[in-house]
């Protein structure tokens, strides 16, 4: 090798360290968590990617059966409790209407979990998916083929949906006779709207019992369709304000901007420092695993309680639920203690008046 093979070999060598390592620096603590982590397990339920914010009511991951399942279930609503079922499925769908299905399994490819975001592509249909969230509200972002005809159908497992010219609605029963409701808007209007019922469309804009579905039809030529909706265990109309309140005239960008800022603000309450990035991944994860419950279930004031079925005011507190109390006392309500005494005392007073 020659004198200047030579030099040029180590200015480059030079030049990837110092980016390598300015890389690192750039990394925030979010950046580090590895929701597939704790995926898979042999005895107990694993732990499974959640999309949330910090101990926010809306938390989704995908529907499978663990971390090897080759097949998604529809896409995520809203789970109900930490690691429970899940409240509604959303089907983008294009292709030959006779296919359709309440709830729509897809083969997928290059999904990317984050704390606060979800993407993945539909290999068998080429649809492209993106979904960014928020506290009690969410968007869906489906690229569609505008040489097909795009389809979203959306089901409730036990309940009422209904399309009332701008928006859908509706609820699904969960357990303890609990109702979770839905605001759906899309950004475009559906060209027709159908009752999607043994596989086949209805007419009608109102679905009930049982696997309720309503398929909504877009226009051909569709590229891209942006779906919001906000959740609450109040009414519909509630809903609605949370999705008005929360994602109404934002972009995925600003949610995602958004999550970023409160997930490290979070996370970056304990500062870990080291050169072993690996240790840094295992460290961030586990504090992300911690945020996971309990969630705070106020909304605008206000709280539904399972315990008496009854909406409460929260008179200016907010109001935590799903804590498990199973060995929690031994280090999770401590840790909170130190990191945030302020939200720990909310949750205490909370457990208190359940």
């Amino acid at each position: 090798m020659s004198n200047l093979h030579s030099i040029r070999y180590v200015v480059l060598l030079i030049c990837l360290l110092a980016l390598t390592e300015r890389s690192f620096a750039q990394k925030q603590p979010v950046d580090y968590v590895d929701p597939y982590i704790g995926n898979i397990s042999h005895l107990l339920v694993p732990t499974y990617p959640t999309v949330h914010l910090p101990n926010s009511l809306l938390r989704v991951y995908p529907n499978r059966t663990d971390f090897t399942g080759d097949l998604l279930k529809g896409l995520p609503v809203v789970v109900t409790s930490h690691r429970g079922s899940p409240a509604f499925a959303i089907s983008p769908f294009q292709g030959n209407e006779k296919e359709l299905k309440p709830v729509i399994s897809y083969s997928y490819d290059q999904e990317k979990i984050t704390p606060y975001s979800y993407s993945v592509y539909l290999d068998a249909l080429q649809i492209q998916v993106r979904f960014g969230v928020s506290h009690q509200s969410a968007l869906y972002e489906f690229g569609f083929n505008p040489d097909q005809q795009g389809w979203v159908v959306v089901n409730s497992g036990n309940g009422e949906l209904k399309w009332d010219g701008k928006a859908l609605s509706g609820y699904q029963t969960v357990e303890n006779n609990t109702h979770v409701f839905i605001y759906l808007k899309p950004d475009q209007a559906p060209e027709n709207v159908s009752v999607l019922k043994d596989n086949s469309l209805q007419v009608g804009s109102t679905a009930n019992g049982k696997n309720a579905a309503l398929a909504l039809q877009f226009k051909k030529g569709t590229r891209t369709l942006n779906v919001r909706y906000g959740i609450s265990f109040i009414d519909e109309a509630q809903a609605q304000k949370n999705l008005v309140r929360e994602v109404a005239g934002k972009d995925l960008n600003a949610l995602y901007e958004t999550g970023r800022k409160l997930w490290n603000e979070g996370l970056s309450r304990i500062s870990v420092t080291g050169k072993s990035e690996s240790d840094k991944t295992t460290f961030y994860t586990a504090l992300y695993r911690t945020f996971e419950r309990p969630v705070c279930i106020s909304e605008d004031g206000r709280y539904y309680s399972a315990f008496d079925q009854k909406v409460h005011s929260d008179n200016g507190t907010p109001f935590f639920t799903d804590d498990w109390v199973w060995d929690t006392y031994r280090a999770h309500h401590p840790l909170r203690i130190l990191l945030n005494p302020k939200q720990e005392e909310h949750i205490l007073r909370s457990e208190e008046h359940t």
